[in-house]
């Protein structure tokens, strides 16, 4: 027997193999939620997939994933699961992970898919869905390091600017810079290029970090650090490396993967994390708690049919017959991507937005009339009430994107009169009774984003009093307008424009103009004061404007609403910053409910969430500029930023009061304020 090992050790070892294979290569557990579609295989290994959205045609949508070997490729699936071979692209240098945003280029906006390439240490972009490459050859990352190997990848686009970033993760690297985050541009060719703007990431150097995903909305990177748990960051480089969160860090079979993030608004919905070796997906609290948005809870583990998944993605959007409540992509180790209607994931436990639509609670109050939609996208209301017969009132609304214009409805919702062809109108506001060569005239001013102006017209003909449009903010580098509120001064009817930007330093945001006749029956602003305090955080769009009490509100995005005196007389002096802790991220649309004893409400729009906050017009007892909370309403309107509401009866339809706010399905939404106030806020007309 020498020399040879007695067979119960042979047994030994091969139960040892068998075990540790086993040990590798998951069970699927018996109640593992099944795939509608599992694509054809890869001919390596498959890693990672993104999702790309025809919005013309959602049944066309395309699937992207990596084959993840030296001779690899980034794969273009249909929704059925077939290899589309001439989108396809092949000979790639261990392609990882892959991540697609919508980018401008020159004048040509359209999709990019960008890749790492693991063996060339560089990342690859293409244009999507005709999958043209757009970087000549390759941009390199993590130049200079001896440890490079990008592995992970996830696109940031910054709201506030449109700008596109990459944050790329390597095989292993330093603790507080394992991460660089590129800011991808124009190269002046048509092709992009990418300049580096920060390093960050802590990394418990267990094993790796590869995973990463962004929260465009509200502005967060979260990234896998195997086996430890998911660290979360700002995604926008300029609100500094401090690291937000480390949750999951407990629950898990080994090692932390794919992360995706399901939406069912700007502010809610789950955050999706594979536990690789167990064949099973956590989902976490997207909006973390009340009092925390940083502190996410578990909400459910399911398992499902893919094998060890480290790379997925989700869209709560209708993708057609096939996955009609939304799509869930994971990869599994068979050399597949699996294909998951989103309602099986998502049982009967969590919640499932309609059609990629903000979804609102059964309590949500009903318009009493959805208005004909305009062409690009709706922005803010303002009332004009008609001065014999209030049932023939009208209401004016922007279309704000390039080419589009005010657009004016009946208390019906039709359209009967516009003004097209302007440069992306935001804000509008009206007033009545200016007085030009003598004639009394009522009046609409919007801003004009891309012009740097203003523009005026007379209401309710829409004939225009401006020459062509009234530059504002001149000799300022940031002068975009956007937010836009008129003042009547009660003492002696002098009229005031007070505009905001889309950028602007604090202390002088916000410019007035008073607004008066050329002389020769157009307007003319002249400015009369800069003010109005910014935190920087987010911008400032919505204004509105109390004639009767003399004040002016205006919402710093992200922080609350701050208050001035709006007759420039009176000082600069901020009178007030409140609703700081009220809202789940936009602090926007504002508008006064006012009584004619001083009293009333101010309705400020939390647009993530779909509900406008109110606070009392007159402040508390002996203290006018202490507005606290006193009721939160839902509405059915999607993602509001502007609004306008009257307290005055207009006809049958409204005789109580009317409430306008925009929605982002194009609309506005008309409400009768019984349905807003309830049974705890006063109606004037009741």
């Amino acid at each position: 027997m020498k020399g040879r090992l007695p067979i119960s050790i042979h047994t030994l070892i091969i139960l040892v193999i068998s075990f540790s294979s086993c040990e590798r290569t998951p069970p699927v557990a018996e109640n593992a939620i099944k795939p509608k579609i599992v694509t054809q295989p890869a001919v390596h290994d498959t890693d990672d997939p993104a999702i790309w959205i025809n919005e013309e045609d959602p049944i066309s949508s395309l699937i992207l994933g990596t084959d993840k070997e030296e001779d690899g490729a980034l794969i273009v699936y249909d929704l059925n699961g077939k290899i589309i071979e001439e989108k396809t692209i092949r000979g790639l240098k261990r392609p990882n992970n892959v991540d697609i945003r919508d980018i401008e280029i020159g004048d040509n906006e359209f999709y990019i898919a960008v890749t790492t390439e693991r063996l060339t240490n560089k990342i690859r972009i293409y244009s999507v869905p005709d999958m043209k490459p757009v970087d000549n050859g390759g941009i390199e990352v993590f130049v200079g390091e001896t440890e490079r190997d990008p592995m992970g990848i996830a696109l940031y686009k910054r709201e506030s600017d449109d700008a596109v970033f990459a944050i790329v993760g390597r095989k292993t690297g330093p603790s507080g810079k394992y991460l660089w985050q590129y800011r991808l541009e124009d190269d002046g060719t048509g092709n992009i290029k990418a300049t580096k703007v920060r390093e960050f990431g802590q990394y418990s150097g267990k094993k790796e970090i590869e995973s990463i995903a962004v929260d465009d909305e509200l502005g967060y990177v979260y990234y896998s650090d195997e086996t430890a748990g998911v660290r979360k960051y700002y995604a926008d480089p300029d609100k500094g490396n401090e690291e937000l969160a480390m949750f999951a860090t407990t629950g898990f079979a080994g090692d932390h993967e794919g992360i995706s993030i399901y939406k069912l608004d700007i502010n809610t919905g789950y955050i999706l994390v594979s536990d690789q070796q167990a064949n099973k997906f956590h989902l976490y609290t997207r909006e973390g708690t009340k009092e925390n948005p940083h502190d996410h809870k578990e909400v459910k583990v399911v398992d499902v049919s893919t094998v060890e998944s480290d790379g997925s993605e989700v869209t709560n959007a209708s993708l057609g017959p096939l996955f009609p409540r939304g799509l869930f992509v994971a990869m599994s180790t068979d050399k597949t991507f699996q294909f998951y209607d989103w309602a099986d994931i998502a049982g009967s436990d969590l919640a499932i937005a309609p059609d990629g639509i903000p979804e609102h609670t059964a309590n949500a109050i009903k318009p009493k009339v959805v208005t004909e939609p305009v062409v690009n996208d709706t922005d803010d209301p303002a009332i004009w009430i008609h001065p014999t017969d209030p049932s023939k009132s009208l209401i004016v609304g922007t279309d704000k994107e390039d080419g589009g214009g005010l657009y004016v409805y009946d208390l019906d919702g039709k359209i009967v009169n516009k003004v097209l062809g302007l440069k992306r109108p935001n804000n509008v506001d009206l007033e009545y009774g200016l007085k030009l060569k003598g004639k009394s005239t009522d009046f609409v001013v919007t801003t004009e984003r891309n012009g740097g102006t203003v523009r005026v017209y007379s209401f309710p003909d829409l004939k225009p009093i401006d020459k062509g449009g009234i530059k504002i903010f001149e000799g300022e580098e940031k002068n975009d307008p956007m937010g836009v509120s008129i003042y009547k001064r009660p003492s002696d009817n002098a009229i005031f424009a007070i505009v905001g930007r889309k950028d602007g330093p604090s202390g002088s945001y916000l410019w007035q103009y008073r607004v008066q006749d050329d002389g020769t029956g157009n307007v003319k602003f002249t400015k009369v004061r800069a003010f109005g305090n910014y935190s920087g955080k987010l911008e400032i769009e919505a204004i509105a404007v109390d004639d009767a009490l003399g004040y002016v509100y205006y919402s710093d995005e992200g922080v609350g609403i701050r208050k001035y005196y709006a007759d420039p007389d009176k000082g600069n002096e901020e009178l007030a910053l409140f609703g700081t802790t009220d809202f789940g991220m936009d602090v926007e649309g504002i508008s006064i409910y006012t009584m004619p004893d001083g009293t009333g409400y101010i309705l400020v729009s939390d647009q993530q969430v779909g509900t406008f906050n109110i606070y009392p017009r007159e402040g508390s007892a002996g203290k006018p500029h202490h507005h606290v909370k006193i009721k939160t309403v839902e509405v059915s309107t999607l993602e509001s930023d502007g609004s306008d509401v009257t307290s005055a009866a207009l006809g049958s339809k409204f005789p109580h009061g009317l409430f306008v706010a925009m929605s982002t399905d194009k609309t506005f939404h008309f409400y009768d304020w019984v349905d807003i106030a309830g049974k705890d806020l006063k109606v004037l007309n009741k």
